[in-house]
């Protein structure tokens, strides 16, 4: 269970994070924001294929019109709490219609908008959790990449997309890009601990899941001494969380045999 994360409930908490951004926008009150989406519209960005999605969306209209943008943020968040209540009664075409429709209203606000990433976020979680990792794997790319300017590389919401992304390219067999991406989440925590005690609050907890995934990611690749160092290092953060009894030591010692 240390390493079971709860998709839905993660993203809600990402939602959170990034409509906050989003609100901003919308607002008018970050005109730097629009004008950097105007530069970088969602046909002007990375390739992200999403199933049954057109991609070929027209350039953002009326970002200098703060009305017409929060009504454009408003129907993007009905979007995105339609797709959460179809979650909920388990109706999983609903869902994806949903995000997918919340994707398309995000492209109004640009490719590298605080919408975009959250609805890129949204729809990778929801593939994820349907086993489509194949189909997950490009969205996480794309968020990330907004997210490290939006959010910041340092920001909790960027490091879990890292993470994601880690943990789905480990899925579909790439351990050596999981292994990196794992590494660079783990270097991301390290100096925002370092460096913040915001960053501390918010990263110290995940480390340990995140070390135990590398050990994994290594062990794939036959590089046992390296895991077996990030497996020691989980079970030591752990005993300092929680105890040396804690059951959540257990996992770690059964990877360390």
């Amino acid at each position: 269970q240390l390493l079971a994360l709860s998709a839905m409930s993660r993203l809600r908490t990402l939602s959170r994070c990034s409509g906050r951004l989003a609100a901003r926008i919308a607002a008018g009150a970050a005109a730097s924001a629009l004008v950097n989406a105007r530069r970088s519209t969602l046909a002007e960005s990375p390739s992200v294929s999403v199933p049954g999605v057109d991609e070929r969306l027209p350039p953002p209209a009326k970002l200098d019109d703060p009305e017409y943008n929060a009504a454009v943020l408003e129907r993007w968040r009905e979007h995105v709490r339609q797709a959460r209540e179809a979650w909920q009664r388990k109706d999983m075409p609903a869902a994806e219609a949903q995000l997918k429709q919340a994707l398309e209203a995000a492209g109004h606000f640009g490719g590298s908008s605080a919408p975009m990433a959250t609805s890129l976020l949204n729809m990778a979680q929801f593939y994820r959790r349907a086993n489509r990792q194949a189909d997950a794997e490009p969205l996480l790319l794309r968020a990330a990449d907004v997210l490290d300017q939006t959010a910041g590389p340092y920001n909790k919401v960027t490091v879990i997309a890292l993470v994601d992304l880690a943990k789905t390219q480990l899925e579909l067999g790439k351990a050596a890009s999981a292994a990196d991406g794992f590494e660079d989440a783990l270097e991301r925590m390290h100096q925002a601990i370092s460096s913040s005690e915001d960053g501390h609050t918010a990263l110290v907890p995940m480390r340990p899941a995140v070390l135990l995934l590398a050990a994994r990611a290594q062990q794939k690749m036959g590089q046992e001494g390296e895991a077996e160092a990030r497996l020691r290092l989980a079970v030591g953060l752990l005993s300092e969380q929680w105890g040396p009894e804690s059951p959540r030591l257990i996992v770690p010692y059964d990877a360390l045999g």
